[in-house]
């Protein structure tokens, strides 16, 4: 990997990979140990845990993974659920000296999802903090550029600040969002570089962490190649191209997953800068030459 500051937080505990959800659904806990132990040894530094609708049947399903995980690998994990009972429930399990006394994260809390940071009171842990939606006038509301994202990022890190003010700004990853590709018809991906490049900018919120999930780049792309790359791999080098030096510095990911920085005349970088410049459907049209090619 040609990205030394990034930071990888494996994703392959998760449903949405079809061998993943066959371990899961099969409660296959060493098939899932395993999964963990080959992204730890590929070098992620968090393993994501996400089992799904299973917690929702069977919530006692993701504290025993929790347990089983962690006698798989020292990596620390990050516990994703939107539920704040969930999550609750996997702090009260993991224990921090199975991990090299490294804290687990929270996956995620957000303006909308703002209860599970009352768990703080019991237990220390980092958190990512999803910037792409926000609380208005009641009414949870998707955010839609970039401006907005460094705004309710800057929201989140400063209650952070009034409320938790023990809290590391380290322990804290802003989440910025990324969607597919394919069918980004509303900008979104341009809205990921800029929130990241305003968030990079941004003196008030150095020190924290900036983080995109970008397998979901890839989503519904034909298996084509793009000057020897697959072309799902291709964008995602150059999605990160782009924004490493303007500050991210985590990515939900494939840890062992070949990222590498794109020379400016390649294709795919040729066509991602010209997509995100695109507006609506010429950014879908502009990436369909590039897989039509």
């Amino acid at each position: 990997m040609t990205f030394p500051s990034l930071s990888i937080i494996g994703e392959r505990v998760n449903p949405g990979y079809a061998s993943s959800k066959k371990l899961i659904e099969a409660r296959d806990v060493a098939g899932l140990q395993e999964l963990a132990r080959v992204q730890a040894a590929k070098g992620a530094v968090l393993i994501n845990v996400n089992l799904g609708c299973e917690v929702e049947r069977d919530p006692s399903f993701m504290t025993d993974m929790v347990k089983a995980l962690q006698d798989a690998t020292p990596v620390p994990l990050a516990f994703d659920s939107p539920s704040a009972a969930v999550q609750e429930a996997c702090l009260k399990v993991y224990d921090p000296a199975k991990s090299g006394g490294r804290k687990p994260f929270v996956n995620s809390a957000a303006e909308t999802r703002w209860e599970v940071m009352s768990l703080r009171k019991d237990f220390d842990f980092g958190v990512l903090l999803m910037a792409s939606e926000r609380l208005e006038d009641g009414n949870h509301i998707p955010n839609r550029s970039g401006t907005e994202v460094h705004a309710t990022a800057q929201r989140l890190v400063d209650r952070i600040r009034c409320q938790h003010p023990s809290m590391p700004l380290g322990d804290i990853i802003i989440d910025v969002s990324l969607g597919p590709m394919a069918s980004d018809t509303e900008n979104l991906t341009r809205m990921a570089v800029d929130a990241v490049r305003l968030i990079g900018a941004d003196p008030t919120l150095r020190g924290t962490h900036m983080s995109v999930g970008l397998s979901n780049l890839g989503i519904m792309l034909p298996k084509k190649e793009v000057a020897g790359l697959p072309i799902g791999l291709a964008l995602e080098c150059a999605f990160l191209t782009e924004a490493v030096p303007l500050g991210l510095d985590f990515a939900l990911a494939t840890a062992g997953r070949a990222y590498q920085t794109l020379p400016a005349d390649h294709p795919a970088l040729v066509a991602f800068r010209e997509c995100i410049a695109a507006e609506g459907f010429d950014s879908l049209r502009r990436l369909r030459k590039l897989y039509a090619a």
